[in-house]
């Protein structure tokens, strides 16, 4: 398997990866709407309005940096290089979709999950503009 092609397939990982985590927390939301029976709004249940902020919050973020991961791709951009923008984005997902789900107070896993998509992205920028332009 070449580079490109194994470029690609790194890059189908990270994103079914992250698909599944928004359908798994898109079905959070639905549960907690069926459970309290508010489907406009989060009402005043914070478990539905916690469950509603953890998916909002990964719908923001996630696609700016898939779509990062896939501009590295098309510009031949080191495999080691896509592993931490990905890495970076889907560990930083999941731990600040824990870090939300539990309080809509600031947690350890919200700041460390907001610090690593910040960090995924950033990475993600300034690589797509290197590869370029170099």
């Amino acid at each position: 398997m070449g580079f490109y092609s194994t470029s690609l397939g790194l890059v189908g990982i990270y994103v079914g990866l992250n698909i599944l985590i928004n359908l798994f927390l898109a079905y959070r939301v639905s549960a907690n709407r069926v459970r309290t029976n508010v489907m406009t709004g989060t009402g005043s249940d914070e478990k539905l309005y916690n469950a509603s902020r953890a998916h909002v919050t990964n719908v923001e973020y996630t696609p700016i940096g898939l779509i990062g991961l896939v501009v590295l791709h098309l510009l031949a951009a080191s495999i080691y290089v896509m592993h931490v923008v990905g890495l970076a984005l889907t560990i930083g997902r999941i731990l600040h979709a824990i870090g939300v789900s539990r309080t809509g107070e600031s947690t350890p896993p919200r700041l460390v999950g907001t610090l690593l998509t910040w960090i995924a992205l950033l990475v993600a920028g300034i690589a797509c503009l290197w590869y370029a332009i170099v």
